[in-house]
């Protein structure tokens, strides 16, 4: 959980898309968020550790690890399972939405589903949820 200080709280976006990367942290940024960016699924683990995001994006297809292999890494670190992790994804399947839950996902919000500003809102909501409050939120 987030304590108030002068920091900012840190969310971390595993995503390949460049394109929805840039979207997503332009957003948070402007709401007080601190962001750390993964593109390559082999290096999300290490940066999560060394991090240390109050709250992860995860994509589910990421070139070098899939976000489900990086999912079963948190179910076995401790310190990994303390981190929330919201996953948006293209995949649209009941068994793959099943499958990110059972392995620790807080949610699953289906990319074609949702507007920019539902992903956001439901984003912010989970913040608010795990007591991770930006400044600009309140």
């Amino acid at each position: 959980m987030f304590m108030p200080n002068d920091s900012k709280p840190k969310i971390m976006i595993i995503e390949d898309d460049r394109f929805i990367t840039q979207v997503y942290s332009t957003k948070l940024k402007e709401v007080g968020f601190d962001l750390a960016m993964v593109a390559d699924g082999r290096d999300a683990v290490p940066a999560i550790l060394n991090e240390k995001p109050d709250l992860v994006i995860l994509d589910l297809m990421l070139p070098g690890k899939s976000g489900f292999d990086i999912l079963r890494e948190r179910m076995n670190s401790d310190e990994l399972k303390k981190v929330p992790v919201i996953v948006i994804t293209a995949l649209a399947q009941s068994k793959e939405r099943e499958m990110a839950l059972s392995l620790g996902a807080q949610d699953y919000i289906i990319k074609s589903d949702h507007s920019i500003q539902e992903i956001m809102q439901k984003i912010l909501k989970h913040c608010e949820r795990c007591g991770i409050v930006a400044k600009n939120i309140g």
